[in-house]
């Protein structure tokens, strides 16, 4: 059982010498998970299995083999963060300065260590992987909440158009409609009375022009649903489990046209949601309609959810879709809230049903997101805060947590390297 007053980070110790690396061991290993290894090969090995967990790499200089020097460079390319510390005799001093001065360690130690120096430094140096660690984190969340800014300004604004178009569009498109609906009947009235030769072409055609004068009310409404609104009233009660059997059942037919197989494990602990009962199930009836687009015959869909517990201490119901789909390399999933994003598999369909997901989820003070699942599929991650009055996320906070952050991964830096 893992001892909950070590480290988190691991630490390896890279020595020929075995009494070196018994007595730093015997030293350290009460307070740190260590690793030790007599050659640079054996030790990479070490750096390839336990990877990020590995914060802090002490090396000899000489040893048989590779040196300290070109394991360190190694473990750089394999992990940019580890904090590195090259452990030196005197007469190796210049090489020592040299690792330094290129960057490829942190420091550089003398032989004989010193127990009490060595404990400072190793602490310094935990702390200075840890903001490392931290800061790269900060930096993907900041990367991905840009994404969301971006994307909530696109909705906004596509939402607005859509409003000014709608009254105009529909006016059109009820012309168009009715023309389509009466050409048929006026064409048989032109010849006579007599049928066509071929009336299943008139009839397609037909079919065709109502199909598209549809789809482009659907994106229109669909559009208009991602408007300027800041947040919705979530004062309907629903249970996740009758939600997902009324899609099922709705949806029952195309499922066993397409043999899809869907598997629901949601946690029996879920509370009642309280959510915008039409808005919650119109998304997940577009996600019903998104995976019936996409996938394959006999490909399957799980849908699981359970609550979390935030850093912030607040409770969200999280939820999970996850499909089996051949999903093609370039079809990146940060794409599919996109209202305009084609894949490339099918390239007459945009990416509105999704856009329409991530706003219902934005507006229920949440969030959506999308990765590849190895070896193929696709995860859609859909999370809501419990509390019915939580507001959609405010971007301004996150950097002000960002900008707190920094702040103190310099401070940390400067304490490092003094």
């Amino acid at each position: 059982m893992p001892n909950p007053l070590l480290s988190p980070y691991h630490i390896l110790y890279v020595d020929d010498e075995e009494k070196a690396l018994h007595y730093f061991k015997e030293i350290f290993g009460d307070e740190y998970t260590i690793h030790i290894a007599n050659n640079a090969v054996d030790g990479y090995r070490v750096l390839q299995e336990y990877g990020p967990k590995i914060g802090l790499l002490l090396t000899d200089q000489r040893m048989p083999g590779p040196s300290g020097v070109e394991l360190m460079e190694h473990a750089r390319k394999l992990n940019p963060n580890l904090v590195r510390i090259l452990v030196t005799a005197y007469t190796d001093y210049q090489a020592a300065v040299d690792a330094v001065n290129s960057g490829r360690c942190f420091r550089y130690l003398h032989k004989p260590w010193d127990p009490d120096e060595l404990t400072i430094v190793i602490k310094h140096a935990l702390d200075y992987y840890h903001a490392m660690v931290e800061r790269e984190q900060l930096l993907v969340e900041k990367a991905e909440t840009v994404r969301h800014m971006l994307s909530s300004d696109k909705v906004s604004g596509l939402g607005i158009l859509a409003e000014g178009l709608n009254h105009h569009l529909r006016n059109a498109l009820t012309v168009v409609r009715a023309f389509i609906d009466l050409a048929p009947m006026k064409l048989m009235e032109e010849i006579g009375g007599a049928h066509p030769r071929d009336p299943s072409f008139w009839l397609d055609v037909q079919h065709q022009a109502q199909s598209q004068i549809e789809r482009i009310q659907s994106l229109l409404s669909r559009l208009a649903d991602g408007s300027h609104a800041k947040r919705l009233d979530r004062s309907d009660e629903v249970t996740l489990n009758a939600v997902l059997e009324e899609m099922i059942n709705v949806f029952a037919n195309s499922l066993h046209e397409k043999n899809l197989h869907v598997d629901i494990e949601i946690d029996p602990d879920l509370p009642p949601l309280r959510v915008h009962g039409g808005r919650f199930r119109q998304m997940w009836r577009l996600l019903f309609m998104e995976e019936l687009t996409h996938l394959s015959t006999g490909d399957s869909i799980q849908i699981s959810a359970k609550v979390k517990r935030d850093a912030a201490g607040q409770d969200h119901v999280v939820m999970y879709v996850r499909d089996t789909g051949a999903w093609e390399g370039k079809d990146k999933p940060v794409n599919l809230f996109d209202p305009f994003y084609t894949r490339s598999r099918k390239p007459d369909d945009f990416g509105v049903n999704m856009m329409a997901c991530y706003v219902t989820m934005h507006l229920h003070g949440g969030s959506a997101e999308a990765r590849h699942l190895a070896p193929r599929g696709l995860e859609i991650k859909l999370s809501m805060p419990l509390e019915a009055g939580a507001e959609p996320k405010q971007e301004d906070d996150f950097f002000r947590q960002l900008l707190r952050h920094e702040q103190r991964w310099k401070q940390r830096e400067e304490m490092a390297v003094a």
